[in-house]
């Protein structure tokens, strides 16, 4: 956005100039940290390596199914792991095998609509972003969308994906049935009423199951949105979050560690006259990585400078800019920088006490991670394996750049999520196993228990799906 661009080259000449100042030498080595685990030598099968480019694998086979039949028949009789894939933007290792890949890419589109109920039948490989113009064809739209519309609908919901909003819960929450080809060979339909067990387990499955083929999902009428971004206190936002909530339909803080400042996110249903100022600027990160690494080195001063210039530049940022328009034009948001990212959900009650410690324990161990953090508080729900299971949750993300290590810092900070009883976003970083996990999720050995039933085999089971499992 104009402002906030404004606002980040402003910071930059101030930093450049504090540093040129400064006698002393440069803060080190860059990362060794590849962007991309692994090469492509002509000739040879084709790599898959993931947007973030932290994981990657050669399988041996690569299917592209067109019908649900055809992905039934695909799974009965391909022999090793099998794994689906859709747009290839979970940070985790939900994805890699060397044997058999199953590609969504051509199971897309709206299947039907019910202008009654205001259900939508999509399937599961049609990508978000292609969403929103499907529905609003049949005078409906999806009432709370992702901040990224990259990922698949059927990715979406198997790591149960979601945005923010105290009334609003994850992806899975909105799925009222589906259709899950099985390891089998089988095509089960299955919603509350019908197969209710398998429902509840396959609306956030991590693709443990089989692959969801399509799904039906609860919709609302069209509407506009005006999402409203500024500059603000980290702490005056935390001891107002209910009242800022209660104020916006949707509310989110991208936190600044060094800082005392967070990107405040307000987004509220559109009112006449709503107009639109300043645009997205999705390299604005690198911009702030600039100024954080002009200053920060200095020692005894860097963090304080750093801190002391983003304040000064944003008491003369100027007001809100503002996006206005279709929701589904107004949630996502470009994201072109590449970065790794982990993200637990604690109890929405102990959100704010996790953030504070987290962005302490940043600035206190002196740990490389500069990277704009993520807040956001979404109501709970009853998938069975959804992070938001039984409980409005606090989702705290914690970001690293592509090309730094990202291992080391996030092992400090993962243990904090531990103490206040987070679960692992799915799609993101994380180390926990079986047994842990069992720990957090009520239903852990009921989702088990179907797994087993429809994949006795453990045909669906990577690597890293043996270890969430412990099978």
């Amino acid at each position: 956005m104009t402002q906030r661009r404004e606002f980040i080259k402003k910071s930059l000449t101030l930093a450049v100039g504090a540093a040129a100042a400064a006698t002393l030498p440069g803060c080190g080595e860059p990362s060794t940290e590849p962007h991309t685990p692994i090469s492509f030598t002509p000739g040879k099968p084709l790599p898959w390596v993931n947007w973030a480019g932290n994981h990657a694998c050669v399988p041996k086979v690569r299917y592209a199914p067109r019908t649900e039949d055809e992905v039934a028949s695909i799974l009965k009789n391909s022999t090793g792991t099998v794994r689906p894939v859709g747009a290839s933007h979970s940070f985790s290792a939900i994805v890699p095998t060397d044997d058999t890949f199953i590609t969504t890419d051509l199971l897309k589109g709206l299947v039907n609509h019910n202008p009654e109920t205001l259900e939508a039948e999509l399937m599961a490989g049609t990508r978000m972003h292609a969403v929103g113009e499907m529905l609003a064809s049949v005078g409906q739209a999806m009432p709370n969308m992702p901040d990224m519309n990259y990922p698949s609908m059927g990715g979406a919901i198997a790591t149960a994906v979601h945005a923010t909003g105290t009334e609003f819960g994850s992806m899975s929450s909105y799925v009222t049935g589906l259709t899950l080809a099985t390891p089998s060979g089988d095509l089960i339909d299955c919603d509350r009423e019908n197969n209710s067990e398998i429902f509840q387990a396959a609306r956030a499955s991590i693709g443990a199951l089989g692959v969801v083929t399509k799904m039906r999902i609860q919709n609302q009428k069209p509407f506009e949105l005006t999402e409203f971004g500024s500059m603000a206190n980290t702490e005056e936002v935390l001891e107002n979050w209910d009242s800022l909530c209660e104020e916006y339909r949707h509310y989110e803080i991208l936190p600044i560690p060094y800082s005392s400042l967070s990107l405040s996110v307000g987004t509220r249903l559109a009112k006449a006259g709503d107009k639109s100022s300043g645009e997205d600027d999705p390299q604005a990160v690198h911009t702030l990585r600039s100024v954080f690494e002009s200053v920060a080195w200095v020692p005894g001063i860097g963090q304080y400078a750093y801190d002391k210039i983003l304040n000064v530049v944003a008491k003369d940022a100027g007001g809100d800019t503002v996006r206005t328009g279709r929701s589904f034009d107004v949630f996502p948001h470009s994201r072109i920088v590449r970065f790794r990212e982990m993200e637990y959900t604690v109890p929405a009650e102990v959100g704010a006490q996790c953030l504070r410690e987290v962005l302490a324990t940043i600035k206190k161990k002196k740990l490389p991670l500069f990277f704009p953090l993520e807040y956001r508080v979404v109501k709970g729900d009853d998938a069975w394996l959804s992070m938001f299971h039984q409980r409005d949750g606090a989702a705290i993300s914690v970001h690293q750049y592509g090309d730094l290590d990202y291992k080391a810092p996030f092992a400090e900070i993962e243990p904090i999520f531990w103490k206040y009883g987070g679960r692992p976003h799915w799609g993101k970083i994380h180390t926990l196993d079986d047994k842990r996990l069992a720990e957090l999720y009520p239903h852990w050995n009921d989702f088990q228990e179907v797994r087993r039933e429809l994949d006795p085999s453990g045909k669906m089971l990577n690597t890293h799906l043996k270890t969430l499992f412990g099978a």
